[in-house]
């Protein structure tokens, strides 16, 4: 599936049907050969706030994504996070490190300055990391190659299971549709934060 046609989704809890959310973002980990998180729009008591899923704990049944995660531990970061939206959180006061859903390791603070950036709210930049991308930050990148750029990052296709992606698409100046393996392409994430994405040479777009 397409991570474009992933966001928009509607999220419901498989057992209890007060939990309903939409998908908004999807965080890959910087080589794009993992989905890391599933950010989502959840609604619980009428109030809606963004929430982070890991693939582990989500299914697409038909048009709809059913998660299996506990309701409370939702609720907790549900209201964790609507909080949130009202009091800055710096970046630099959460741990340096975790493990992410698959064993790789993620910066909890470079996650939350991405995160906060779709709040709205004024925080302090951290330093910069190499280790996570929102989809919706690499949409529309320009991919460049030795000859100059070669076309921008149209979507990322992902497997079965919404775990893994299975290919990346890139749309040529001519306004052809290719496709190329997550593993050729290079991702650096500058000083800035802005993303530098190349292909080698020897990597054919097909």
């Amino acid at each position: 599936m397409k991570i474009s046609q992933l966001i928009g989704r509607t999220m419901v809890h498989k057992t209890d049907l007060a939990i309903t959310g939409e998908v908004t973002d999807v965080l890959l980990d910087i080589g794009l050969e993992e989905v890391v998180f599933l950010l989502v729009d959840v609604v619980m008591a009428e109030e809606r706030a963004p929430v982070l899923f890991s693939p582990t704990v989500l299914v697409l049944d038909g048009d709809v994504l059913k998660t299996s995660a506990h309701p409370d531990d939702i609720a907790a970061r549900h209201d964790a996070s609507f909080h949130r939206m009202k009091v800055a959180v710096n970046p630099s006061d959460l741990p340096n490190t975790f493990i992410g859903p698959f064993g790789n390791t993620f910066s909890p603070s470079m996650i939350m300055a991405l995160f906060n950036a779709r709040t709205g709210a004024e925080l302090p930049k951290p330093q910069p990391q190499e280790n996570g991308v929102w989809f919706k930050e690499l949409q529309g990148r320009a991919v460049r190659a030795h000859v100059g750029d070669i076309g921008h990052i149209k979507d990322v296709i992902l497997g079965p299971d919404l775990k893994t992606c299975d290919a990346v698409e890139i749309v040529t100046p001519s306004d052809q549709s290719r496709m190329c393996a997550p593993q050729s392409l290079h991702i650096k994430r500058l000083e800035d934060h802005e993303l530098l994405l190349s292909i080698s040479q020897h990597d054919d777009l097909s």
